[in-house]
Parts: C-alpha cells; sequence; structure tokens
C-alpha cells in the first residue's frame, strides 16, 4: 500500500513524560518567565546585602562608631532585606499562579478530549478517578523544582564569580565543594524515582477502591460485605502510608547530607577567611589567590557572608526534587489516561463547509499489529450527509475518531478542503460530536448543554432545545435546567441522555457533524424524534454518521459499507 503524506507519513512522536512537562510548561511562559527574571534581582539583593554588612564592619573596626561612614552602608542593607522579602513573595506568587494554570490546562484539556470522545476508550475512562491526583502531583513541579533547577544552574557561578572579585581562593573553594552536590542530586534522582512512581500507584489504587465501594455501597450492604471491604480499604491506606515514608526517608537522608556538604563549604570559606587575616595560614598564598579590594578584613567577611547563598539554590534545589520524581511518576500515568496525546498540535482552521476525503485509510492498532481496519476510500461534499454501516465491530467508531485524533495510527491520508490532516495537526475545534453513549460531567443540565459554548444563555438555546426535546426533560424536573446530574446521568432515560448529547452537538456551531450511532438502541418513537432534530441540525454542515439504521440510512446521500 502506498502511503502518502499524511499522518502516517509524519507519525508523532513518542510520548514521554520529559516531553509532555516541557509541552506544558509552555502553557504558563508569562508568569514563569517574570519569576526568573525576578530571581536574578533577588541574587543581586543578595549581594547587596552582603556587600553592606561587610561594608558596615569594616567601618567599624577602621572608623569606630561614626554614623557618617556608615549611613549609605546601612541604607543599602535596610534596602537589600526589604527587595529580598518583596521579591521571594512576589516570586512563589508567580510561579504557583503558572502551576495552578498549567493544571488547570491539562485537566481541561484531557476531560474535554474524554467528552469529545478523543482516544479514551471506556477502558481508559475508568482510570478518570486519577486525574485530579495525578495533576496536581504536577503542582511542586512548576511552583518549585523548575524554578529551583533554573537558579541553581546559573546562581551559584555568578555568586563564585562575584566572590571571586573580592577572594579568589575562597572562590575555588566553593567551586569545589559544588561538585559533591551534582554527584549526590543525580543519587537521589535514582534511588526516589522508582520509590515516587509506586507511592502515586498505591495512591491511585486506594482513590479507585474507595470510589468503586462508594458506588457499590448499596450492593455491599444488602449482602452484609461491609467489614471485609473495611479491611481492604484498610490495606490499600496502609500501603500508601509505607510507600509515603519510603519516599520521605530516602529524601530526608538526601537532604542530610547535602546539608553537611553545605556546611563543610562555609566552614572551609571561613576557616581560610580566618586564618589568612591572622597570618595562620600553614602555606603561602599566591598574591593573585589573596584577597582583592582594598581592605582584607571586608573582602574576607564578603567572602564568608556571600558562601551560604551559593547553596542555598542546591539546598531548594535539593528539597524540590522530590516534586520532579512525583511528577514524572504522574505524567507516565497522564499518558496512559490519554494515549497518543499530543499537547503540540496545531489547530488547523476550517472557516466554511469543507470537503472530507478519505484515501484508502487503514486503522492501526498498536496491541494488536495483525489487526487492521480498511482500506476505506470516500469524499463527503460541502453539505452532503454520509453514513458509514457494518457489522459491529467493523471500525465504524474507530474511522470516526481518526477524524476527532488524528494522532492516532493510520495509514495514506485523510483530506479536509484538499489539506492532509496530519499528526501535528487537528480540526477537533470545528467538530460538533455525538457519541453513542453520551458522557456527563457532574454538574447542571445547563452545565452539561453548555460543554459546546460556555457563551451560551438560555434564550440562545431554546430553538435547539426544542427541536431535540430536551424542553420536555426540563419541564419535567421541578428545577428546570439547574436540575443536578452525577457523572453517569443517573435519573436520565437512555433516550434523555442520548437528546441531551444531541443538543449538546447541535449547539456548537461547527461546521463538520460527527455521529456515532445516535439512535443505537432507541424505541421507534425516541427514534422518530432524534431523526426529526437531526434533519433539522444537517443543515449548513458536512455530516459523517456511523449507523446501522435504515431510517437514518435513507436520510443520506450516500453509504459506505464496511
Amino acid at each position: 500500500m502506498s502511503h502518502p503524506t499524511g499522518t502516517s507519513a509524519t507519525p508523532p512522536p513518542e510520548l514521554t513524560p520529559a516531553r509532555c512537562l516541557r509541552q506544558w510548561q509552555t502553557l504558563a511562559k508569562g508568569p514563569s518567565r517574570l519569576a526568573a527574571l525576578l530571581s536574578l534581582l533577588d541574587v543581586a539583593a543578595a549581594v547587596g546585602f552582603a556587600g553592606a554588612l561587610s561594608a558596615i564592619l569594616g567601618g567599624l573596626r577602621l572608623y569606630g562608631a561614626d554614623g557618617a561612614h556608615l549611613l549609605g552602608p546601612v541604607l543599602i542593607l535596610v534596602a537589600s532585606l526589604c527587595a529580598k522579602a518583596a521579591l521571594g513573595y512576589v516570586i512563589q506568587k508567580l510561579n504557583h499562579r503558572a502551576a495552578r494554570a498549567i493544571i488547570l490546562t491539562v485537566r481541561m484539556d484531557i476531560t474535554g478530549r474524554l467528552l469529545r470522545g478523543q482516544g479514551l476508550s471506556s477502558t481508559h475512562a475508568v482510570k478518570l478517578t486519577s486525574l485530579f491526583e495525578d495533576t496536581e502531583a504536577l503542582e511542586g513541579y512548576y511552583a518549585r523544582f523548575l524554578p529551583a533547577r533554573t537558579l541553581a544552574a546559573i546562581t551559584p557561578l555568578i555568586l563564585i564569580a562575584v566572590v571571586a572579585v573580592m577572594s579568589p581562593l575562597s572562590a575555588l573553594i566553593l567551586m569545589g565543594t559544588l561538585l559533591p552536590f551534582v554527584a549526590l542530586m543525580a543519587l537521589s534522582g535514582l534511588t526516589t524515582s522508582a520509590q515516587s512512581r509506586q507511592q502515586l500507584d498505591a495512591l491511585s489504587r486506594l482513590s479507585s477502591l474507595f470510589a468503586d465501594r462508594m458506588r457499590a455501597l448499596p450492593l455491599i450492604l444488602s449482602f452484609d460485605n461491609g467489614p471485609a471491604q473495611t479491611t481492604a480499604v484498610n490495606r490499600a491506606a496502609r500501603e500508601v502510608s509505607e510507600r509515603t515514608l519510603s519516599v520521605l526517608k530516602i529524601a530526608f537522608t538526601a537532604s542530610g547530607i547535602l546539608e553537611f556538604f553545605s556546611a563543610l563549604g562555609v566552614a572551609l570559606v571561613a576557616v581560610y577567611c580566618g586564618f589568612a587575616l591572622l597570618g595562620l595560614l600553614p602555606f603561602p598564598v599566591a598574591e593573585v589567590l589573596d584577597f582583592k579590594g582594598g581592605d582584607a578584613f571586608t573582602a574576607a567577611f564578603f567572602a564568608l557572608a556571600l558562601s551560604p547563598e551559593v547553596y542555598a539554590p542546591m539546598r531548594r534545589l535539593s528539597a524540590a526534587y522530590h516534586d520532579q520524581q512525583t511528577a514524572v511518576a504522574a505524567t507516565e500515568r497522564l499518558i496512559q489516561l490519554t494515549p497518543r496525546l499530543n499537547y503540540a498540535a496545531t489547530v488547523m482552521p476550517v472557516t466554511t463547509v469543507p470537503t472530507i476525503r478519505f484515501e484508502d485509510v487503514v486503522a492501526r492498532f498498536e496491541d494488536d499489529p495483525d489487526y487492521r481496519i480498511g482500506p476505506v476510500s470516500f469524499e463527503v461534499a460541502p453539505g452532503e450527509v454520509i453514513a458509514i454501516t457494518g457489522d459491529t465491530g467493523s471500525g465504524k467508531s474507530t474511522l470516526l475518531r481518526r477524524l476527532l485524533n488524528p494522532s492516532e495510527a493510520f495509514d495514506s491520508q485523510i483530506l479536509v478542503s484538499g489539506t492532509p490532516l496530519t499528526a501535528g495537526t487537528t480540526i477537533a475545534p470545528s467538530i460538533a460530536w455525538m457519541s453513542q453513549h453520551t458522557p456527563m460531567v457532574a454538574g447542571t443540565i445547563r452545565d452539561n448543554l453548555r460543554l459546546s459554548s460556555t457563551a451560551l444563555n438560555d434564550t440562545d438555546m431554546q430553538a435547539v432545545l426544542d427541536i431535540t426535546g430536551v424542553s420536555a426533560i426540563i419541564a419535567s424536573r421541578t428545577d428546570g435546567l439547574d436540575h443536578r446530574l452525577d457523572e453517569r446521568g443517573s435519573g436520565l432515560s437512555g433516550g434523555e441522555r442520548r437528546r441531551i448529547g444531541l443538543a449538546r452537538a447541535l449547539l456548537k456551531p461547527a461546521p463538520i457533524l460527527i455521529l456515532d450511532e445516535p439512535t443505537a438502541d432507541l424505541d421507534a418513537q425516541a427514534e422518530a424524534d432524534i431523526i426529526k432534530a437531526l434533519k433539522w441540525g444537517f443543515k449548513g454542515r458536512t455530516v459523517i454518521m456511523a449507523t446501522h439504521s435504515p431510517a437514518l440510512m435513507a436520510l443520506v446521500n450516500k453509504v459506505v459499507r464496511l
């Protein structure tokens, strides 16, 4: 089979935790960059504080308590302290804001793909109980680890260069003691990675177990199986506790070792400066490595005062290193939840009712490479309606999902108005989708309808609600549009859920309408009502639907049989 330029010719790069974390980082560039720039000012404030403090002590030694010589350094000292406090607060707020923006975007993206039916099977949907735990694990990575890693890469070198201006030998001592930091950070990362992954797995199992048992509570009580289930939940909770303690032990051990080397580095600088000033060094120091800047005492104290600041970014990085391991483990789970998800996909604009052409499309599956669907070829002209039909399991829904999620594997190509739909592009914003099993979100009927567009008001929706029969559903509830639903749509019949799903699709002003078995499992009257609404909704759209219904196939311009 030939493979012209299309999705198969440019397959999406493999999703890895590192790649996803980098892509998500771009979702909040503004606050992150501003925080990084302010962090450099924080370094300048630290240098100012050390310089002012050493100048004050040097002035006291040379001139005594003469206020004229101390006023300038004292003002710089106070200004530096105030600047560090203010900058620290603002930087923390910016990093937290960036992290929350990323988490919210990732959650909405995954939830949106579920509601659009992109890439999430019923098996994957079960894993959604861990969605919030896994995305929450990203906060520490973006709010603490990434900023600390950036500062740890550049701040120590800047500060050592500043120290070298006053005391070159002190700068060499500080540089030498940084090497154990790097080695221990790498060792700590290798040790905690597996433990963090096991901790998240245990937490997910506990969440899933608890949610499942709560849903099945009436059944558990009816069979008097409560004590056994309580024991199972307690066992899962103990596992989470043990995994968490294991991670904390490693983290505390690594932090203790790093603190030792940090204290050792500062102590070595202090010993050198003290003995050098007293003239008690047991070895000669070349003049080029001796204290600079005139007064040796002031230069020595400046180097000593700034030494702890050299290690501070590394200590913060060590404290946040666990956040990085947790985020990697959480991202691995999110990738499993959303297979083949390409967060860097470019939206292909579809501004008019398009032509859609499938050219010898063959759908492939990673878990079963020998099983393929196709080849399938057809063309839908602008405003036409086409039906894909075939036996159950023949691949109708799979072919429809290739339009929604082109990063899924297939051979040959799909063209939208003559433009190939590649793995790096998506037309999902231009598609109104109605799935066979209407997904619901916990909230009101209004919340579920407005998923199509948050800008819709009740008046805008009225015509669609009337034609789809949702108005009757609303009228039968005492709280109307404010009637609350859970994620399973409890309290709604299958036909009512289908009507809400159809209304949601028709409310989206999209030029492409994709329908997956819109009338399956409905009685004759409900099917007739849905068909009436579909006739109204077909106008001004290119429509592709999968169906077995002869009544629906009577509405289409052409039928594709698999």
